[in-house]
C-alpha cells in the first residue's frame, strides 16, 4: 500500500522566483508521492529569468501563476519551506504542528542578474532533494 503524498508548500514573498523553482524541482523530484504548491504574501507575475533558468535545466514554468497564501492549503501541510530570507523580508508564523524549514535564500532578482538566479535554482535544486529525502520520498 502506497503512503498518503507528503504535502509541501514553498513561500516566499512574492512567488515570481525561489518559492516556484523549489515547487517545480520537488513536483520533478517527488512524482506522485508529493503534493506541492508555492505561494507568497505579496504575489508577482513570475519573472523572465525565473522562466529562463528553468528552462535550461528543461522545466517549462511558462504555464505556472503566481499565488498567493492559500490558508486551507497552509494549514494542511505536511511541510512549509520558507525561502524567504528572515532578515530583510516578512515570512508567515507556521501553525504548531506543521514541519516548518527556513531556506533563507535571497531573493536572487534583486540583483536582475541572470548568473544569481542561476545559482539561486542549483541552491535550491539541492535543498529540495535533501528535503524530499530527508521525508523518504522515493526520487
Amino acid at each position: 500500500m502506497m503512503k498518503k503524498p507528503v504535502r509541501i508548500y514553498f513561500l516566499c514573498i512574492q512567488n515570481r522566483c525561489r518559492s516556484q523553482i523549489a515547487e517545480a524541482f520537488a513536483k520533478h523530484y517527488g512524482g506522485e508521492h508529493v503534493i506541492v504548491e508555492s505561494a507568497g504574501l505579496e504575489p508577482h507575475d513570475i519573472h523572465p529569468l525565473t522562466l529562463k533558468v528553468m528552462s535550461e535545466v528543461r522545466i517549462d514554468l511558462s504555464g505556472n501563476t503566481s499565488k498567493k497564501i492559500d490558508m486551507k492549503y497552509f494549514i494542511a501541510s505536511n511541510v512549509i519551506v520558507k525561502l524567504c530570507q528572515q532578515v530583510a523580508e516578512r515570512c508567515p508564523i507556521v501553525p504548531f504542528g506543521i514541519t516548518s524549514v527556513e531556506w533563507d535564500i535571497e531573493d536572487p532578482l534583486l540583483s536582475n542578474d541572470i548568473q544569481s538566479v542561476r545559482h539561486a535554482r542549483d541552491t535550491i535544486q539541492k535543498k529540495v532533494i535533501e528535503l524530499l529525502k530527508g521525508l523518504n520520498v522515493p526520487i
